[in-house]
């Protein structure tokens, strides 16, 4: 059941370098089995560069949680591909506003089942990502990154987006994006 917020214009079918087509959505609350499923693909290594901790399962309230956005404040696009005549998730992107302390600034996060990096999956959604966000008054994008994830670290600075970073603790910055400009 689609919501009345629900921003179905976003809806993209894309095609990767390698000419794998896959459709880019925004997610629904009924995708948390789906998050599961993906999750369960997912490297040790990956869900800790996700997450910045490792566990083995997304428990039914995670799934649930990260499910469940207001498309404004809280939002999150999936990446699906019919696989086995079944959708399955393949990467997420989402952010989450900050709160009030900090107007304009949302926390973001992505991640590509393994056997899709370096296809081009995560640059594409985290574009739409950027650009849904611009539309929601979304000026600064907030990221938690492992100093060892080289992958996102170097589409922060190939994206042209004005960035500062600080040392949280030993091994993870704290990443603040700029995104109020468009970038060429």
């Amino acid at each position: 059941m689609v919501e009345s917020s629900y921003p179905i214009e976003t809806i993209e079918v894309l095609t990767l370098r390698d000419g794998t087509q896959f459709t880019l959505r925004p997610i629904l609350p009924e995708d948390a089995p789906r998050l599961q499923e993906g999750f369960a693909h997912l490297s040790p290594q990956s869900i800790y560069m996700r997450f910045l901790q490792s566990f083995i399962e997304l428990s039914d309230e995670q799934a649930r949680q990260f499910a469940t956005v207001d498309y404004h404040t809280r939002m999150a696009l999936v990446g699906s591909i019919q696989e086995d005549g079944e959708e399955r998730l393949v990467a997420v992107a989402r952010y989450a506003m900050v709160g009030s302390d900090r107007p304009g600034v949302a926390e973001a996060a992505i991640v590509v089942r393994d056997d899709y990096h370096n296809r081009g999956l995560g640059s594409l959604a985290l574009d739409r990502l950027i650009r849904y966000a611009r539309q929601q008054g979304v000026t600064d994008l907030l990221a938690m990154v492992n100093v060892g994830n080289v992958q996102i670290i170097h589409f922060i600075q190939r994206s042209g987006l004005a960035f500062e970073r600080t040392v949280l603790e030993p091994g993870t910055w704290e990443i603040l994006i700029n995104i109020k400009q468009e970038h060429e």
